[in-house]
């Protein structure tokens, strides 16, 4: 019996033992089992009992007490998360799903659901739905576990899908539908991007929004083919509208050069008598300035032409008095042998004009020369002819007038 005792104390001493170890080795696991490693795009955050401890663990390998002491919350911090929000746009059916939105359409009568299809109501009562691509990240998760009492990143989609519902509502009222769509679409994202991100910042989410997209805009379905023309529309107006100050533009800058604005500015002052500040005079004297100085293109050609023209008509005056001049003493002396003299060097210059006809008649021969009359007055005769119905066999001929011969030129 005293060996079966011993047996039996060495046994239960053996299992005391390794039921000590067995501990010891629980309550080491129990220490670490918190420990685990943060990820490069993560921080962490310490929650004892349920209370917040700082400072933020940065990404590496993390200790804290065993839970339900400590616990560790990871949160992506470095890495931007991205969602859609489609409150604004109408509800796609199954057949609608992998549709691209233009290949959309909708049966006859088909209108929107309230509750079901969502849209924004513009400044001009006109009805758009967008869809909205959010990119975000949390950049302080102290703010974010504190504020937004929340450990997961649904909780901060969910604040800035509101907060995007609601600021595009805003957004839209003070647009028209077309600047929503087409014109304004930029500065729409900008304003939706800066007002949620003060939002958020005032109640120091520690969210910040990195990107608003809207994509998928467009006006209701039904009206869409109707506002696509309309807008077509719009934009030959503004085309042809355009085409024609550039032509404006291009002729008046041919025609007076650079400095036309300011020349049609001189003009309207003078068409309204004059300004406060300058009286008509003034503006006179100004615009025979720039006549002379500043005008260029076809309007200083011919200024230029006409002041040329002026110098030569001049001169050609002044030879003319000078050669009456010349000729006055010479005809109170001999009249006739002047006159004559004079007729001969004209009819010389007539004849040897290289722009006259020269024709030779004769002897006392009579003839006659046929010229062919004015084409534009016998197009306006065929026309004529042809509005009334009438065919005259000699307009199949070439046109033609006689004119009889003048006798020869002889001094008056």
């Amino acid at each position: 019996m005293d060996a079966a005792n011993q047996s039996l104390a060495d046994a239960l001493r053996s299992s005391f033992g390794i039921l000590k170890a067995i501990m010891l080795v629980v309550v080491v696991l129990y220490l670490f089992s918190n420990v685990r490693r943060v990820d490069s795009h993560e921080q962490a955050l310490t929650l004892r009992l349920g209370k917040l401890e700082l400072p933020v663990r940065n990404p590496g390998l993390v200790w804290a007490l065993p839970f339900p002491i400590d616990e560790i919350v990871p949160l992506p911090t470095k890495q931007s998360n991205t969602f859609t929000v489609n409150s604004h746009s109408f509800k796609r059916r199954k057949n609608m799903e992998n549709k691209p939105l233009k290949f959309i359409t909708w049966p006859p009568g088909r209108g929107l659901y309230p509750g079901i299809d969502g849209a924004l109501i513009t400044a001009d009562q006109g009805l758009v739905h967008v869809r909205w691509k959010i990119t975000y990240k949390i950049d302080k998760v102290a703010d974010y576990v504190s504020n937004i009492l929340s450990k997961k990143t649904e909780a901060a989609e969910a604040l800035i899908k509101t907060f995007v519902e609601t600021t595009g509502i805003h957004v839209a009222s003070e647009l028209t539908a077309d600047q929503v769509i087409r014109t304004k679409v930029d500065l729409v994202q900008d304003e939706i991007l800066h007002r949620v991100n003060q939002r958020l910042e005032n109640i120091r989410a520690g969210i910040h929004v990195t990107r608003v997209e809207m994509f998928e805009q467009t006006p209701p379905i039904p009206v869409r083919d109707s506002f696509d023309d309309t807008q077509r529309a719009e934009n030959i107006k503004k085309k042809e509208i355009s085409d024609a100050e550039q032509a404006r533009k291009e002729r008046l800058n041919a025609a007076a050069g650079p400095a036309y604005k300011k020349l049609l500015e001189v003009l309207d002052a003078i068409d309204r008598g004059g300004t406060p500040d300058k009286p008509l005079d003034e503006w006179k004297a100004e615009l025979n300035t720039m006549w002379r100085s500043k005008v260029e293109g076809k309007a200083g050609r011919m200024i230029e032409d006409a002041g040329s023209y002026l110098a030569r008509l001049v001169g050609q005056m002044q030879s003319d008095v000078e050669l009456y001049r010349t000729l006055v003493p010479e005809y109170e002396r001999t009249p006739d042998l002047l006159v004559n003299r004079l007729w001969e060097e004209t009819k010389m210059k007539i004849v040897t004009n290289p722009g006259v006809t020269k024709i030779y008649r004769p002897g006392d021969s009579e003839f006659r020369i046929r010229i062919p009359l004015d084409p534009e007055d016998v197009h306006k005769a065929e026309a004529r002819r042809v509005q009334n119905k009438e065919f005259n066999p000699d307009s199949l001929l070439p046109p033609q007038r006689v004119v009889p011969v003048m006798p020869e030129l002889a001094p008056p």
